[in-house]
């Protein structure tokens, strides 16, 4: 996990910049000690996997943490929950990873909630109705005396809290059919119910409720952390341009090469008759987050139980976050402009997520820390630490990105008949006009040559609109062919 090394993206990156900007000197910036172990642990059972189990170390520690650390900035005040979504080919790890991060979870939980007689649990979602997951009301019969001192039966109604409801993991085995990419009659909230419950807790837009017919309302109070799989539903470009909801996680994305598919097939025949423990790493780590709870409860306790004290912010770390964001940002400053765009929309996410990790990052590394003043301190390696996850990310969002957009739009190129649009462009340009055509004339053209009707040519001109600068000269439009669409 030491980010000694720049990868091939990374070089391109900076030797695209011109023969002036010099490449930096790599830096070995370490994840805390215990993520490393963590880590190194979790990819012995999941291969190949070592971002996922890093990201999910954070999931646990910061839910944890959410009751004792507050983040300030200016008049926001934000929690440190990372939620998760992990989309990778299927049959590469991805369960094998939850088989070691559950347990971990699950025992971290127990050994918390008999000592300190807190209320974690892992909630697994099985049925993404509304009912199991926000609750529902009942009606209980009570007899009382009435004000004419008679007995008599009355109706209460009773909440239901569904599994949302309460602190702990909320975790997606097949987060495909959360709701998300494929809407029905029962799942027509969720998209809501994950936006809610991932607002801030500092505040009251985090609790969702629910009017219900007979006029009740159902109220789940959420402070869960999401840790959700898939493979990569075909939907996802869909769902990543027109809903916020996938936004606002901390998203890994993962095409894993056929050669390497092959190589985990082949590991996992290798290890058929052989015996490994289990109970022996899941009891050690979960051990480690007791130890790492524990430190950070004592501090908090110092501060005064004020969550906006527990944690202070060093010299240099918002120079350090700030660079890191200008990175993201360079990085896919020179992709084509829907990848740009879309991209581009999960940098303000990211930050924030960002700098939660920057926190947890602090908080781990703390119990090991001699001095205890100078504990609690999130400094500028702890940013840089952060964004080495949050890189890998963002990269592997912008790599899916450029290959999924591309393909899609050669599918829908191939399907509007692009090449009559082209044709009909080429054969109308002047080069007294300076490439500009006149719109009109350009459908009219599209229309003769393939001989489909004015609204099918208007309709499939509306889809490849974009690969057009247009302007106006009086109540005339005129259509010039990007240079970079041409060429494609």
């Amino acid at each position: 996990m030491n980010d000694n090394e720049y990868d091939d993206e990374d070089r391109m990156y900076y030797e695209g910049l011109g023969d002036e900007t010099p490449i930096p000197q790599p830096k070995a910036i370490g994840l805390p000690k215990v993520v490393e172990q963590y880590v190194k642990s979790a990819a012995d059972v999941s291969k190949y996997n070592e971002i996922p189990a890093a990201i999910g170390f954070f999931v646990i520690l910061g839910q944890l943490a959410k009751d004792m650390v507050a983040i300030p900035s200016g008049r926001r005040v934000d929690d440190t929950r990372i939620q998760f979504i992990w989309m990778q080919t299927s049959g590469t790890g991805k369960t094998e990873m939850y088989n070691f991060f559950g347990p971990v979870a699950n025992e971290t939980f127990r050994i918390l909630n008999n000592k300190y007689n807190v209320d974690y649990d892992v909630f697994s979602v099985d049925d993404t109705t509304d009912a199991a997951l926000i609750g529902s009301m009942k009606i209980d019969k009570e007899r009382i005396e009435n004000d004419d001192g008679d007995m008599e039966w009355v109706e209460i109604p009773t909440q239901i809290d569904g599994g949302f409801e309460g602190s702990g993991l909320v975790a997606y085995d097949e987060f495909e059919y959360s709701g998300v990419f494929k809407q029905s009659q029962h799942k027509e909230n969720v998209i809501m119910y994950l936006n809610k419950f991932m607002n801030t807790l500092h505040g009251e837009n985090w609790i969702i409720r629910k009017k219900l017919r007979d006029g009740d309302i159902i109220e789940c109070r959420c402070q869960r952390s999401i840790y959700a799989t898939t493979y990569i539903p075909k939907t996802l470009t869909n769902v990543i341009a027109e809903k916020g909801v996938i936004q606002r996680t901390l998203i890994y994305i993962k095409e894993v090469p056929q050669e390497v598919q092959d190589e985990l097939r082949e590991k996992v025949l290798d290890e058929v008759g052989t015996i490994k423990p289990k109970d022996a790493p899941i009891k050690k780590f979960a051990q480690n987050f007791v130890i790492i709870y524990e430190s950070l409860r004592k501090r908090f306790d110092e501060s005064g139980k004020d969550p906006l004290q527990t944690i202070t912010f060093g010299k240099g770390y918002n120079d350090a976050l700030k660079n890191e964001s200008i990175k993201m940002r360079n990085y896919v400053a020179n992709s084509r402009p829907e990848v740009f765009e879309i991209a581009g929309n999960f940098i303000t996410r990211l930050n924030q997520t960002m700098t939660r990790l920057s926190v947890l990052c602090c908080i781990a590394e703390a119990p090991n820390i001699k001095d205890p003043s100078k504990r609690y301190i999130v400094t500028e390696r702890h940013a840089r630490q952060a964004s080495s996850l949050i890189r890998q990310c963002y990269k592997s969002l912008v790599s899916w990105l450029d290959v999924a957009l591309k393909v899609k739009t050669h599918a829908l190129h191939e399907r509007v008949g692009i090449n009559a649009f082209r044709e009909a462009y080429e054969g109308l340009r002047k080069k007294g006009d300076e490439g500009w055509v006149n719109k009109t004339l350009l459908l009219s053209r599209v229309r003769e040559d393939t001989k489909k009707g004015q609204t099918t040519v208007y309709n499939n001109f509306k889809k490849i609109s974009s690969m057009f600068d247009t302007k106006k000269i009086g109540v005339r439009t005129y259509l010039k062919i990007k240079e970079e669409k041409k060429n494609e």
